[in-house]
């Protein structure tokens, strides 16, 4: 998915790869259940663990303790003894199973297993918003570039791209024009606003030649109506044409 993602150029965008999609999200809930039966049972070994100490544990250490800071040679002795007892036995001083050793590696094992879970998890989480952001960039500037026209997205286009993509494109359009009536009611409402406009700098010829390439029909311009009929040429004025030009229906004939 991150390999497609790259590949994306303004041009072109491959195919919307559900299947892939659709394996890492399973994985990734996978991934996350696993972490939850972890943690609950580490909640669970240390539930058990507080219950096998006993009450009396506490005692038992405190006297060890008071024992080991006036005695130092029973202290010795007693460090000797318990290193010496065994697995599975009760330690005379603490009053606990030596079985915690036990205990603590299936407490660092689990942890080191959760953690790794959890790294892929969020690799998994990255590669996917990856894939889904670059994708969405792709079809902003594929609308903007349309005049936010969901209607003149090519056909071959729009069956590489998912049903919840196409309604993105449909309700990003509705989006802007929303906020593009709402700024034209107030700043100017008896003008229209061109919010696809270049923003570079402004033309120095109110009239262009150009050249149809693809067949336009009639369109209503300030001098009347014009009929764009495939391979004619016209002089029009920039502003009646200039979204024609950028969707790739007329060329525009630069002056020699």
């Amino acid at each position: 998915l991150a390999k497609e993602a790259k590949n994306i150029t303004s041009d072109h965008i491959a195919p919307y790869n559900e299947e892939q999609v659709r394996l890492v999200t399973q994985e990734t809930r996978y991934l996350w259940t696993r972490i939850e039966e972890m943690i609950a049972s580490l909640n669970s070994a240390d539930s058990q663990g507080t219950a096998a100490r006993g009450p009396g544990q506490g005692e038992t250490q405190d006297a060890y303790m008071d024992v080991s800071s006036d005695q130092p040679d029973t202290l010795h002795t007693q460090q000797s003894e318990r290193s010496h007892v065994e697995v599975g036995s009760t330690n005379p001083i603490f009053g606990t199973s030596t079985s915690h050793t036990k205990s603590s590696e299936f407490v660092e094992n689990t942890n080191a297993q959760s953690t790794l879970y959890l790294v892929t998890l969020n690799r998994n989480k990255r590669c996917l918003l990856a894939y889904h952001h670059r994708r969405m960039e792709f079809l902003r500037s594929l609308l903007w570039s349309l005049h936010l026209a969901p209607s003149l997205v090519p056909p071959q286009l729009s069956q590489r791209l998912s049903p919840e993509e196409q309604n993105y494109v449909r309700e990003y359009a509705k989006l802007n024009s929303a906020y593009r009536d709402a700024v034209e009611s107030q700043l100017c409402p008896s003008d229209s606003l061109d919010w696809t406009a270049s923003g570079e700098l402004p033309p120095r010829d109110l009239f262009i030649e150009v050249r149809v390439v693809k067949d336009c029909g009639e369109i209503v311009t300030e001098n009347g109506v014009v009929n764009l009929q495939a391979g004619s040429q016209h002089y029009l004025h920039r502003s009646d044409v200039e979204h024609l030009i950028t969707i790739g229906y007329l060329e525009h004939i630069s002056p020699c």
